[in-house]
């Protein structure tokens, strides 16, 4: 203690041997210590401290550290007081290089983009986050690059800045106030990506967790980020009354390593417990989702860093060397070989034969007589032939999908050590000392890495709602409906999708069979059962929601009397030329059937025929319809699209104003309603389509509808 209180005050000191050399001397130093200890320095003498203010030192550390730093693109805009231009270039080098992995002619402005965006997140009242976003794409655009390559290039500064901030009360303050931001209909460049607005609220849930105020606050983040990431379509405005709702329910579960592709759809589920939608990942859904998955997980958790490693090693003439290592870093990971099963164990992959590159500094001190001699510098590590295995069992947990056991084993084969300078002797004794130990902390640290992120996807998957409320009237129960099912080469997962009152309690459903029989030849496979649909007809008819107003044609004018002289001659003779209404309303839950043929429907649908009289509203008549359609479907894009066709329909008339009415006219009457009118208007709200349930930015092809008894399949493939 007393030693250690002698070395500061011998630093502090001005008569000390350091506070006599000269500057130069004191630069060429500072320089060749550590990035990590220079702040450190910088406490110690005011002498230090002003060296770090000036230009000499940092434009010594850019020759040293970035000789071609001259060749590059200078950054034009403005630099935070109390910083000089050189230590800015020299931030911006170290970040571009260290934190954004970028290496070309316009890797200082990328760093100086970087250091700008986080002064505006530090300052009291930060901009809109889409004011930020824009102005990053443009200048990105002013040093030259496309749209495609400055989305790119923006995105990876917003999950770089986004990592690197600190944990602090203002960082969960602005945080917030991104996920709040309203979205909308932004115009390019202002429209945020969707992985940058993913990753505010990742770290508004996990690191900053603890910081909310209340429950009530952190439920509303919950509810923003479930508008933001599933879609909630309406095939029927309000305006028209007459909602056949779809909703559709996204959930994809990526586990980091372990790479698991589910997504989960609710598609007008049903009021019995039998009903329910399922998802089947076939083999090449699981090879294209792992080897996405691995590219992504590498990509934003690289790089790793590793703990560092201190040891005393007895060398040969030597005697007793103190050697450490520090800064120890996996910057890269290529995997050439990699593999997914699934089987009673639960979904494992495999990764073989991969390969990792480290970085790190080394530093060694011993005593020779009465000196103590030390040095240090850095070296490089390859890592050859690390084999991983993860193993993830996934269970049903009272309608909530849970990790019950996760396993997770690297073993690494060899590695091989470069160092760079040193005395000649040093290269052996780093190899003895810290070989076995590198290896050993590579495969704990990747192993408890895995095991890290399994922990996160279990919490956020006992967070999901386990129901949803779509309106005032009704919500959608969300809750898993018995384990998923492992096949061969495949997973399936089933979801309850109960279509209820909205305040009723969630009922869980039991579990069944597959509903995959045969083989499915596309990456991913969605079966909706009949039951689903005929439950949505149930819930919305219960909830009066199935009637529509018709007062205008198709283009827009007022439907009058003097329409109809020709169709219902009657009407026209006791009320000429007057305004008059359609009122059409469902009047039981509309039945719907699904063969092999396709989908069939039963619809009771009674017509109301209204005038307006003097300023008064006079109902003049009512038929009685019972009309039997086919829904044809179809993709559209992204979504799933469709159209009803009038197969043959049977009317009465209830009663009349209009005296004693021929069936003939009757039937003229309501099939020009139809045709004209009801059949038009609702196949322009099904040709509009609803997305179906595949991540952002992916795009569906060579689909397949195929119809069976009681269900309809969707098969397709995804690209990127």
């Amino acid at each position: 203690m007393n030693q250690n209180k002698n070395n500061v005050e011998l630093t502090k000191n001005e008569d000390s041997p350091l506070g006599n050399l000269p500057e130069e001397i004191l630069i060429e130093i500072i320089i060749r210590v550590p990035i990590s200890e220079w702040e450190q320095i910088s406490c110690v003498r005011k002498q230090w401290a002003n060296l770090f203010r000036g230009e000499s030192l940092w434009q010594a550390a850019l020759h040293r550290t970035y000789p071609l730093a001259s060749q590059t693109k200078r950054w034009t805009g403005p630099i935070r007081q109390g910083l000089s231009k050189r230590c800015r270039r020299f931030m911006a080098l170290y970040i571009s290089r260290n934190i954004l992995d970028v290496d070309t002619d316009i890797d200082e402005m990328l760093g100086h983009i970087y250091l700008f965006f986080k002064d505006q997140l530090q300052l009291s009242s930060t901009p809109a986050s889409g004011v930020l976003h824009g102005t990053l794409i443009d200048q990105l655009i002013v040093c030259g690059k496309s749209k495609e390559e400055a989305d790119e290039l923006a995105t990876k500064i917003w999950l770089a800045l986004l990592d690197n901030l600190e944990d602090t009360k203002h960082t969960f303050t602005v945080l917030k106030s991104i996920a709040q931001e309203y979205d909308g209909f932004l115009p390019y460049p202002y429209s945020r990506p969707i992985k940058v607005q993913w990753k505010v609220f990742e770290k508004l849930f996990v690191d900053f967790r603890d910081l909310f105020d209340d429950h009530s606050e952190y439920c509303d983040l919950i509810g923003i980020a479930k508008k933001k990431f599933q879609t909630i379509p309406y095939l029927c405005k309000n305006v028209c009354k007459l909602q056949f709702t779809y909703f559709v329910f996204f959930f994809e579960m990526a586990l980091t390593i372990l790479v698991l592709f589910l997504s989960a759809t609710l598609t007008l589920a049903q009021s019995k417990d039998v009903g329910h939608i399922s998802v089947l990942v076939s083999e090449t859904g699981l090879e294209f989702a792992k080897d996405f998955f691995i590219h992504e997980v590498i990509s934003t958790t690289i790089p790793i860093q590793l703990p560092n490693i201190e040891k005393k090693v007895k060398i040969p003439l030597i005697g007793k060397v103190g050697m450490g290592l520090s800064n120890i870093q996996i910057y890269a990971v290529d995997v050439q070989s990699s593999r997914i099963e699934t089987g009673e164990d639960g979904i494992v992959l495999s990764v073989s034969g991969a390969t990792a590159d480290l970085s790190m500094d080394w530093s060694y001190a011993y005593k020779a007589s009465f000196f103590k001699i030390s040095d240090h510098g850095d070296a490089s590590v390859k890592v050859k032939g690390m084999d991983l295995k993860t193993t993830v069992t996934l269970v049903d947990d009272n309608g909530s999908l849970k990790i019950a056991s996760r396993e997770s084993d690297c073993k690494v084969k060899s590695i091989g050590i470069h160092i760079n300078g040193g005395a000649s002797w040093l290269y052996q004794g780093v190899v003895d000392a810290f070989e076995k130990k590198i290896i050993s902390t590579v495969e704990n640290t990747v192993s408890n890495k895995i095991l890290e992120k399994m922990k996160k996807l279990d919490t956020l998957l006992q967070s999901l709602p386990k129901n949803l409320k779509i309106d005032d009237n009704v919500a959608v129960n969300l809750t898993f409906t018995g384990n998923p099912v492992l096949g061969d080469s495949s997973v399936e997962v089933e979801i309850s999708g109960l279509f209820m009152p909205n305040g009723d309690d969630v009922r869980v459903s039991g579990s069944r069979s597959s509903s995959f029989s045969g083989g499915v030849k596309r990456m991913v496979a969605i079966s909706i059962e009949e039951e689903v649909f005929n439950s949505a007809t149930f819930v919305y008819f219960n909830a009066k929601r199935m009637h529509v107003d018709i007062e205008e044609t198709k283009n827009g004018s007022s439907l009058s009397t003097s329409d109809w002289k020709l169709i219902l001659p009657e009407l026209y003779k006791q009320y000429p030329d007057v305004k008059m209404m359609l009122n059409m309303s469902v009047t039981s839950p509309p039945a719907v059937s699904i063969t092999e043929n396709g989908i069939d429907a039963t619809i009771h649908l009674e017509i109301s025929i209204d005038v307006q009289d003097s300023g008064a509203v006079l109902s003049v008549a009512s038929i009685s319809s019972v009309l039997n359609v086919a829904c044809s479907a179809e993709i559209v894009e992204n979504n799933l699209a469709g159209s009803l066709r009038l197969i043959d329909f049977n009317a009465t008339m209830k009663w009349s104003r209009l005296g004693e009415l021929q069936a003939n006219y009757i039937q003229d009457v309501t099939s020009k309603v139809l045709e004209a009118l009801f059949l038009p208007y609702v196949n322009t709200r099904l040709k509009r389509g609803f997305p179906l349930p595949f991540p952002h930015g992916f795009t569906i092809k060579n689909t397949e509808i195929v119809y069976a008894k009681s269900g309809v399949r969707i098969c397709s493939d995804i690209a990127s």
